[in-house]
């Protein structure tokens, strides 16, 4: 069993399921079984979405592509691929440097596949542009570029077989960015009509991008609500410890993703 309380929680969500966990890489790694069938989890991921859409989700350019096909309000991210790349003989320089324009200098630029709020940054100048650029190559990451939007509340949204499930605001505090982690602060979505404006707008994009359990991140902009990102692997371990009155419901949602996982099989 793991030490990790996230993990632990999940893991305890489907004990009285008859359902166990073979520890292989300590903390990370695990074999659940029933102990007829079974399946490995890495990490939170439990396993249930296709490889193809994780893959898509992994890239916030991809992701803004699928979304924005099925005409589904996003923030745009564009792709910068980096120089060395072998799939791309496309310069990203000069395309940053045009889209920084027409956006009149004021753009987020951030690793392509990055997650919490790592290597994300918010620039108003082209040197600054050109300087974060060389930086994200310098690690061998590809960039996305895109608008930014003034917004005081992120929402995140947990979706499970395309219905949301889970609601939670994220207001920032220290940071121009939303991420617990990085000291924002949950607060609870009370008004009806914004739960179910969400629960639309996070349940279309997990059905367009065929993620069948999911966290989807939403902007209130000044354009209405955007989707800014959508993440295969839920993970809500700053939200439960901000708010442990949650963790009950939030370890009822976890034995139902694992049940059917398990019924997969």
């Amino acid at each position: 069993m793991t030490t990790r309380p996230y993990l632990k929680m999940i893991q305890h969500s489907v004990t009285a399921s008859g359902i166990g966990f073979e520890e292989i890489t300590p903390n990370f790694v695990y074999r659940a079984t029933d102990g007829v069938k079974s399946f490995v989890m890495v990490d939170a991921e439990i396993g249930l979405n296709n490889s193809a859409s994780t893959i898509i989700a992994m890239s916030k350019s991809l992701t803004y592509d699928v979304l924005h096909k099925a005409n589904i309000p996003a923030v745009e991210h564009i792709y910068l691929p980096h120089p060395g790349s072998k799939f791309s003989n496309l310069n990203p320089y000069p395309l940053a440097e045009r889209y920084f324009q027409a956006c009149n200098g004021e753009v987020v630029m951030k690793q392509d596949n990055g997650a919490q709020g790592n290597h994300v940054y918010k620039i108003n100048e082209i040197a600054d542009l050109h300087e974060k650029l060389d930086l994200l190559f310098s690690l061998q990451l590809n960039g996305a570029i895109g608008p930014y939007y003034e917004a005081e509340i992120e929402y995140r949204i947990v979706t499970f077989n395309y219905q949301a499930r889970v609601f939670l605001g994220k207001k920032r505090v220290r940071s121009w960015k939303h991420n617990l982690i990085n000291g924002a602060v949950t607060i609870e979505v009370k008004d009806q009509a914004k739960q179910e404006a969400l629960a639309k707008l996070a349940s279309r994009t997990s059905k367009a991008l065929g993620l069948d359990f999911c966290s989807v991140d939403i902007l209130e902009t000044n354009q209405g609500l955007m989707v800014i990102e959508v993440n295969h692997k839920v993970m809500l371990d700053e939200y439960c410890k901000q708010n442990p009155s949650e963790v009950p419901g939030l370890s009822d949602l976890y034995r139902e993703v694992i049940l059917q996982r398990m019924n997969q099989l």
